[in-house]
């Protein structure tokens, strides 16, 4: 699941990513054509670069083919993604309020948070007043709406 905005933001990153792959090729060719090959740090280190590079963009690749819009929620009585939901932490009464998102989504928005993090997994099908363990912290969760996604 992803929301538009996350859709269109793995578009421009891959196309990013695509351009920075050219540019490495081009420095690798042209540290090529320095010689020995074996000794070449600059050749060695894009070469490196380019592997790196054709992994994140593989996986970009696979997110979007596997990236199915989701609208925002209609309901506001179970928890799931899409949701902005106001939680608080029993131990020092600290509040938040989170949207989930998917894992493409949560570094848009300072309040996006991913459905495949902790308290992602741990929120998920949970209700108003339900209490929820997250890395040992007891979470009440205060108020569920319909996050603007």
């Amino acid at each position: 699941m992803i929301t538009k905005l996350g859709k269109e933001n793995l578009e421009k990153e891959i196309k990013s990513l695509q351009k920075e792959l050219e540019r490495t090729y081009k420095q690798r060719n042209e540290a090529a054509a320095e010689g020995d090959l074996k000794e070449n740090s600059a050749y060695i280190f894009m070469g490196e670069r380019a592997t790196v590079l054709n992994s994140q963009i593989s996986e970009a690749i696979d997110d979007l083919k596997q990236a199915v819009i989701q609208s925002a929620p209609t309901q506001s009585d179970v928890i799931s993604f899409g949701h902005q939901v106001s939680i608080c932490f029993e131990e020092d009464q600290r509040t938040m309020v989170i949207t989930l998102v998917g894992k493409n989504d949560a570094r848009l928005k300072p309040d996006w948070i991913s459905i495949k993090s902790p308290i992602g997994e741990a929120l998920i099908g949970k209700k108003k007043f339900d209490k929820v363990s997250v890395n040992d912290q007891i979470i009440t969760i205060t108020d569920i709406s319909i996050g603007e996604i």
